[in-house]
């Protein structure tokens, strides 16, 4: 076995763990130093704050190194303590680059102050400290990466949120003219009725955004009752027979109409109603059909369409925020889709080819379960 450079006539004073664990202020002072000194160095957290994080992760690291036989893979050593805690830095929301540089200074630390102290290091012991803080640095962007997707999810649900609430308010007043409008008698009702419809979808899908976007889909509040899934499919079906006898579409419906089921009535809806306005939007001519299959603690509704299909490479994109599965959509309808499903512990997928339609599945517990 060899030993790593910086030994004082090959005697051992101490082993390459207890040296970590007895020293560790030291190490943490020289790198401590050595990134104040680095270029642009991240000020904004307090001195106390970075010593004490270099400083646990030396004393763990060092125990490991004493007990190297047993000890855990490298790769896992944050995993095995909760002293250990890589997403410390990124919760502060320090740059990814600054957390690397950090890192990578720690490593740099370590040669001098080896070769300072005269400690005869084994490769394997080298081997597991780097690895240990290559691991620590790994798992710190992976974590990162996370964070931020996560936030641009949450200000991207406030800005939906926001806009919606600042919309809801004019349809409001639109709505209540419609309706004087239409008791007055001065309008024809048939001329009125197509434009209330727009209005109420109008409205229902602004206090769909509001709701879902509000909280990730685990933290929605379920409420579910016991229904008869056909007669809610029926009402959003009606609620879009204008706009489908538009453009000359038959809606269908194929389900068992007494089957019974506990769902949330709400979220059913958001996810059928934004499932068939998906289907009516992007299929020309034929049909859009709703099917209702019954499994063993499962019901499964799905909406078929005649429409032109959908690529493979859309397909990778569905449900997502903001990405809508054909071109110049905005994608917001299936991602309300797939939080509705989600909230009540579902599934939802997609099946199509080009030129083949598409169908559109969600999947439910007969019994959906109450979350506040």
């Amino acid at each position: 076995m060899g030993a790593f450079p910086g030994t004082r006539g090959g005697r051992r004073l101490s082993s390459f763990g207890d040296a970590l664990i007895q020293d560790r202020e030291e190490v943490t002072e020289r790198w401590y130093t050595a990134w104040r000194c680095s270029p642009h160095p991240h000020l904004n957290v307090g001195e106390a704050a970075l010593k004490d994080h270099l400083s646990v992760q030396l004393k763990v690291i060092g125990e490991g190194l004493c007990d190297l036989r047993d000890a855990e893979e490298p790769g896992e050593i944050w995993q095995v303590t909760e002293r250990l805690d890589p997403e410390a830095r990124v919760s502060q929301e320090i740059p990814i680059e600054e957390v690397v540089r950090e890192y990578r200074i720690v490593v740099d630390v370590i040669r001098p102050w080896v070769r300072d102290r005269g400690l005869q290091v084994s490769f394997d012991e080298y081997s597991y400290f780097y690895q240990s803080i290559f691991e620590l640095t790994a798992e710190s962007v992976r974590r990162y990466t996370i964070y931020q997707a996560e936030k641009v999810a949450r200000d991207r649900a406030y800005y939906l949120a926001g806009l919606a609430h600042q919309m809801r308010s004019p349809l409001s007043s639109l709505s209540l003219q419609l309706q004087m409008l239409q008791r007055s008698a001065k309008v024809p009702a048939d001329l009125l009725g197509p434009s209330l419809r727009s209005v109420r979808r109008m409205t229902s899908l602004i206090e769909s955004v509001m709701r879902l976007e509000r909280f990730k889909p685990e933290e929605l509040p379920v409420r579910p009752r016991c229904l008869r899934p056909a007669n809610l499919i029926d009402e959003v079906l009606d609620d879009r027979r204008a706009e489908a006898g538009s453009k000359g579409l038959r809606l269908e419906i194929r389900a068992n109409r007494s089957l019974e089921m506990d769902v949330d009535e709400h979220l059913f809806v958001d996810a059928l109603g934004n499932l068939l306005d998906n289907a009516i939007k992007y299929t020309e001519s034929g049909f859009v059909r709703v099917e209702v299959e019954e499994e063993d603690d499962h019901v499964l509704f799905k909406v078929r369409d005649s429409g032109v299909g959908i690529s493979k490479e859309r397909q990778a994109e569905l449900f997502r925020p903001l990405k809508s599965a054909r071109p110049n959509g905005l994608g917001i309808g299936l991602h309300i889709a797939r939080r509705a499903v989600i909230a009540q512990r579902g599934e939802i997928g997609v099946e199509s080819q080009p030129g083949h339609g598409a169908l559109f599945w969600f999947r439910l517990p007969r019994k959906v379960a109450v979350s506040n």
